[in-house]
């Protein structure tokens, strides 16, 4: 996915921004071991979900009425992009907990990084055009390497791919979140765009959950323990990396923006090996490799300008 084909113009990139995008990358490489530890505590998936998104909610209403953010003058169709990253955006907070309450935490977070052949797509569909060779070597680099890190042709049927699907799923997701946060612009603070998303995302995870009758309601755990992950998790996972993701997104491009929050993934392994005990073999630091080369491939020119 090139920068322009995120925005009209190549995006001003600067040394903070790109500082910020590494820092998103890292917390949520953090994210994925904290969601196992609160799963063992006795927590659920779309418990988490759902209190993330409250905590979002809540952290980031109150800085814009206590900033009193104006609301933005912005056409219909930003409002439209604006809703459709909250509801897409939705799906990645459900589908990778589920993903992490069913597998190891190095299969959810590998996969997860299908999302960039998926926004390279999503950017060539857009652009309606057939997008450049080196987006092309860089899709099959970073699909090889995921089929390679989380070994799907030796294990398939393994406990360890339960989560896959809904990895897969959270790729999609983040997609289509990557490429409509990118084409916002600055109509709005970035404080207010976290809050909107939040309330939004947060709206549909809800639903979703009493629809499907999951229970939302932590049984057999004290209410400080409850509040505790709820506090931590909120703020790892969604509060400051959505906001420093909405702030730094459009400065960096998509393109450089994925680059940089690739540490997630080595990060999430190396916390889980250290953390959990998952086992790290030679053949998924391969596999990892082949996805960090494939994301950056096509965007050395993005790099060389930092």
């Amino acid at each position: 996915m090139a920068d322009q084909d995120l925005t009209s113009a190549s995006p001003k990139v600067d040394g903070w921004s790109c500082l910020l995008m590494l820092i998103v990358g890292a917390m949520w490489g953090f994210h994925g071991p904290l969601l196992k530890f609160a799963f063992a505590a006795g927590l659920t998936f779309p418990q988490l979900a759902v209190a993330e998104y409250l905590v979002g909610a809540v952290g980031f209403g109150a800085v814009v009425l206590w900033q009193r953010t104006p609301w933005p003058q912005a056409d219909r169709a930003w409002w439209l992009m604006m809703l459709a990253g909250g509801v897409v955006g939705s799906g990645v907070a459900l589908f990778l907990f589920w993903s992490y309450q069913l597998g190891p935490v190095p299969v959810g977070a590998t996969l997860l990084f299908l999302y960039v052949p998926f926004t390279q797509i999503l950017n060539a569909l857009l652009a309606r055009k057939w997008p450049p060779g080196l987006q092309i070597v860089s899709v099959l680099l970073v699909t090889s390497g995921a089929v390679l890190a989380t070994d799907f042709l030796g294990v398939a049927g393994n406990d360890s791919l339960r989560g896959a699907p809904q990895a897969v799923l959270a790729a999609m997701c983040f997609a289509g979140f990557f490429v409509l946060s990118s084409r916002l612009g600055e109509r709005s603070t970035p404080v207010f765009r976290s809050f909107f998303f939040s309330v939004v995302s947060g709206t549909i995870v809800l639903l979703i959950a009493l629809v499907a009758g999951w229970n939302l309601h932590p049984v057999g755990i004290s209410p400080v323990t409850v509040t505790g992950w709820v506090i931590l998790l909120g703020v790892v996972g969604q509060v400051v990396p959505v906001f420093l993701l909405v702030k730094a997104a459009p400065k960096t491009g998509g393109g450089l923006g994925s680059i940089l929050t690739s540490i997630e993934l080595p990060v999430a392994v190396g916390l889980s090996a250290w953390l959990l005990g998952d086992a790290i073999r030679v053949a998924q630091l391969c596999g990892i490799g082949l996805i960090l080369v494939g994301i950056a491939l096509p965007h050395w020119n993005a790099l060389r300008r930092v």
